[in-house]
């Protein structure tokens, strides 16, 4: 890959994205983030991206849905979409939406950056800082 993979982190609790992004950025990740189905559909639509990090508790839309709108796009990212309310079947609904993985909240930052590290290059050409 080219520079720095670029990550888009959707979720409307401040706490978290702000988490998620230092824990991105501090590994050589371009992070940006939105708080609002809207504001990420928006971004996708913007921006080149590789990876989304979805919460699919967002306050606007349902997560789902906006699997199915970023799958709509040209080239659309990878998505990991997170939730704490994965259980259940939830994890396999969101794979048949679109996503490519899933991670239930709250995520350690270890597990954050090999899921996205994952998700980003199977062969091993990107590994951060």
């Amino acid at each position: 890959m080219g520079g720095s993979p670029r990550i888009l982190v959707v979720d409307d609790e401040s706490s978290v994205r702000r988490f998620m992004e230092r824990v991105l950025s501090d590994v050589g990740y371009f992070v940006t983030s939105a708080p609002t189905a809207r504001w990420a559909l928006a971004e996708v639509r913007n921006r080149q991206l590789d990876v989304i990090v979805l919460d699919l508790s967002l306050p606007d839309a349902d997560g789902l849905e906006v699997i199915r709108q970023i799958r709509s796009e040209r080239l659309p990212p990878r998505i990991l979409a997170i939730s704490g309310f994965m259980v259940g079947d939830m994890p396999n609904t969101a794979l048949s939406a679109g996503a490519t993985a899933t991670l239930v909240k709250p995520i350690a930052a270890r597990t954050l950056l090999d899921a996205v590290y994952h998700l980003l290059d199977f062969s091993g050409g990107w590994r951060g800082n």
